[in-house]
């Protein structure tokens, strides 16, 4: 652990992290927030079982939306997907949770970065998992959940249409989307879950008239492959979308995890990418609702504060959303070189 950078990373964080990279407007300030439910067994995933794999899982379709109150024409998409996580309160798994138990908000844990992405002009819609936590892993879930948002992303396409199970309750937004500029940030299972989503060769599953211009996978869980030449890494692939995989240097195991990815995509990328290190994150953190469960890896002297994590977080990835799905090239600069405390290594395009 790079102790001097994390002790100098806190000294100036407030200096660093005071104001968005490009300011918002006084009107962009005010946001709205919505929350929406259709219920909690609303949607199923064909092929993608239940974890007694005995039948298809049933699947919330559940989410909560920070929006700019006052809009100038059109405005970004950017979907949220929280990880793996205990479907249920008192830290228990299944789903629907059973009567007198309340589901866990995980969806909730990234209102910081909705709130700042919202007051930058961007609208953010954080959608619930945990019909998808309570049921098979691996492979198949990854699939389950670029099937999920993608729902989401076609209920919210038809919402702005005015049509739709959404269209009254998100009425505010109609008219309001560019869905044909969509970013995806996921954290942990969910960073791995907008890979999938993303790769080249799921492109064809996205809804009709929904285009993606960015990708942030926050401490993405791996993948399994035998070796890199396995079609298994053609389904994690992504070369036409640019993107930034963020890890801490205190999340275990998992910190490790992003060069996965890079060397998954490295030679192949047609954009440029970026592997980014943040100094003192751990895993939890990036999730308020998790932050309970202080998981870092390294000394209490070593780890970032959530405040400071979260802080963090927000200036890097507002940065690199604002460079790929704003046209914002005063941006460039932090998005390619970080800053104390992260890291970042860019690979450039090839060719």
């Amino acid at each position: 652990m790079r102790l001097k950078t994390v002790r100098a990373l806190t000294a100036a964080l407030a200096v660093l992290v005071a104001a968005p990279t490009i300011p918002a407007t006084a009107s962009e300030k005010d946001t709205g927030r919505i929350e929406y439910t259709l219920g909690d067994t609303a949607f199923k995933v064909p092929g993608f079982l239940n974890a007694d794999r005995t039948a298809e899982a049933e699947i919330e379709l559940t989410g909560v939306v920070r929006h700019p109150r006052h809009f100038t024409g059109r405005r970004p998409v950017v979907m949220l997907a929280h990880g793996l996580w205990y479907s249920c309160a008192g830290e228990t798994m299944g789903w629907p949770c059973p009567a007198g138990t309340a589901p866990t908000r995980s969806y909730l844990g990234y209102d910081y970065l909705a709130e700042s992405l919202a007051e930058q002009g961007f609208v953010v819609v954080s959608v619930s998992v945990n019909g998808i936590n309570a049921g098979e892993l691996g492979q198949p879930a990854d699939m389950a959940r670029g099937a999920l948002v993608n729902e989401h992303l076609e209920m919210l396409r038809d919402a702005d249409a005015g049509r739709g199970p959404l269209a009254r309750p998100l009425r505010v937004l109609r008219n309001r989307l560019d869905l044909t500029n969509v970013g995806l940030v996921g954290h942990s299972r969910g960073g791995r879950g907008v890979v999938w989503q993303a790769a080249d060769i799921h492109a064809g599953d996205l809804p009709r008239g929904v285009r993606l211009r960015a990708v942030v996978p926050i401490a993405p869980a791996d993948y399994y492959a035998p070796d890199a030449e396995s079609p298994e890494n053609l389904k994690y692939r992504i070369t036409r979308i640019p993107f930034a995989v963020l890890a801490g240097d205190c999340d275990g195991g998992a910190a490790m995890n992003h060069r996965t990815f890079a060397r998954n995509a490295a030679g192949h990328n047609l954009v440029p990418f970026h592997e980014v290190d943040l100094a003192g994150a751990n895993h939890n953190f990036f999730n308020s609702e998790w932050a309970y469960d202080n998981d870092s890896g390294c000394a209490p002297e070593d780890t970032w504060t959530e405040r400071e994590q979260q802080d963090v977080t927000v200036r890097y990835i507002s940065s690199f959303l604002r460079l790929h799905m704003l046209g914002d090239t005063s941006a460039e600069q932090l998005v390619v070189n970080g800053f104390p405390g992260v890291e970042v290594t860019t690979h450039r395009p090839i060719g």
